[in-house]
């Protein structure tokens, strides 16, 4: 699945749905769901996502924050942005 000139395996992909996407990229977990209790969005037709980048071998947070997308690919996205795979102005 390539997204954003980043690709992920599908060996690494464990869900990937409209609400829910997590998957390996480069030692790094992508956790990034629509499920979890950060209220609405402010917009009626964008969802809000949870978004969570994890080292997978130091257990730190690249990534810890929720944000307003029209889609989960957007989110993976600001996912990207967060951790540094993308430049900012993508």
């Amino acid at each position: 699945m390539k997204i954003a000139g980043c690709i992920f395996q599908k060996r690494n992909i464990r869900e990937n749905s409209s609400t829910t996407f997590e998957a390996v990229y480069k030692k790094r977990r992508f956790y990034i769901s629509s499920e979890h209790g950060f209220g609405k969005p402010d917009e009626n037709w964008l969802t809000r996502f949870n978004i969570d980048v994890i080292h997978i071998e130091t257990g730190m947070y690249d990534v810890q924050t929720y944000g307003d997308c029209p889609s989960i690919r957007d989110a993976i996205i600001v996912a990207l942005k967060g951790a540094m795979f993308l430049p900012t102005d993508y």
